[in-house]
């Protein structure tokens, strides 16, 4: 069956670990692969929440930034060229730049409108994530305390059937002896 053992990196702490051999099912072998307790996973993907709501927020924060700066370079090179046109022509078209520059500076005051928009609109997603995650935190412990309970009554329920089981079957037994014999 050739398994070639195959080594991977972790990510989280760059440790080697191995594969295990995914055809043996099997195996009583211990994986390498390190678990996480269930506090350590739930500030994993607390972690992880933040990361990308911080990613997403820095994200947008630099595509808005790169935004304004090309719309106030655009604005320049229009007022640049206007004021070319102005020199050339001083006084024909002087009440059409006005209009165009005004504008130009409509459309750019809708569209920061519409980024900041945008901006509170992952605020606001931000606060819900991080709200979720608390939520999730406060609700872990009962959920635990539950299932220890559940678990419990299932051990009880088997006993329960395990010491009734065996009579039962006695009686069974000494039923089909009759029902055979007589």
């Amino acid at each position: 069956q050739g398994y070639v053992h195959r080594l991977i990196q972790n990510v989280d702490d760059g440790k080697i670990v191995e594969i295990s051999d995914p055809a043996n099912t099997t195996s009583q072998e211990r994986s390498l692969i390190p678990t996480l307790s269930d506090t350590q996973e739930d500030e994993a993907v607390h972690r992880k929440l933040e990361g990308y709501a911080s990613q997403y927020y820095t994200l947008l924060k630099s595509q808005l930034e790169q935004q304004r700066m090309h719309y106030e370079g655009m604005m320049q090179n229009i007022q640049h060229e206007h004021k070319i046109q102005n020199e050339k022509k001083k006084n024909d078209g002087s009440s059409e730049l006005i209009a165009a520059l005004r504008q130009d500076r409509n459309q750019l005051k809708h569209r920061l409108i519409e980024l900041k928009k945008k901006g509170n609109k992952v605020v606001e997603e931000v606060a819900f994530l991080k709200n979720m995650n608390e939520s999730l935190e406060a609700n872990k412990e009962p959920m635990r305390q539950r299932i220890m309970i559940l678990k419990n009554q299932r051990k009880e329920i088997r006993e329960v059937l395990n010491n009734s089981l065996p009579p039962l079957e006695e009686k069974v037994k000494q039923l089909m002896l009759k029902l055979e014999h007589g």
